[in-house]
């Protein structure tokens, strides 16, 4: 949370709605199990919910009113702000990809997913192969989703 490095795997990712609906997405899974139950209790209270199967399909995520997403340039980062909390993911020697910053801005939200850990995770380098993975309901237990407002415009 604040101030305390999290060990995870986080991704930026685009999905695109009938061709011409581009929403920007925010991957995070924790490495740790006690992590996850953390972050998952706290976003949890947020607003952000386990989409049900009719959601997921359909793209349909809750509104989390109790989150808030920044985008700072230098460092660059994104962070999520979370009542007192703040989740931060920094690029380092690299800039958010530009086609992501336009539509965060064009959607003026973000889309979070929360994924659980999982065994081996280290193996995979793209974390969207194990959204790919979430099909069943049973699956996607642990994953909590939902669209986050961009703050300060």
């Amino acid at each position: 949370m604040t101030g305390a490095a999290i060990p995870s795997r986080w991704q930026v990712d685009i999905l695109v709605y009938e061709d011409d609906y581009s929403y920007p997405v925010l991957l995070l899974q924790p490495g740790r199990p006690d992590d996850h139950r953390r972050l998952r209790r706290l976003l949890g209270r947020a607003g952000l919910a386990s989409p049900s199967t009719w959601e997921w399909e359909r793209g349909i995520w809750p509104l989390a009113a109790g989150c808030e997403v920044a985008l700072a340039e230098r460092p660059a980062g994104v962070t999520v702000h979370v009542g007192a909390h703040c989740l931060t993911v920094g690029f380092r020697f690299a800039e958010p990809p530009q086609p992501w910053l336009a539509a965060a801005r064009r959607q003026q939200q973000v889309l979070f997913v929360l994924l659980p850990p999982r065994p081996h995770a280290a193996e995979d380098t793209l974390i969207i192969d194990d959204v790919s993975r979430l099909v069943r309901p049973a699956e996607r237990n642990g994953c909590l989703a939902g669209t986050i407002p961009l703050g300060g415009h």
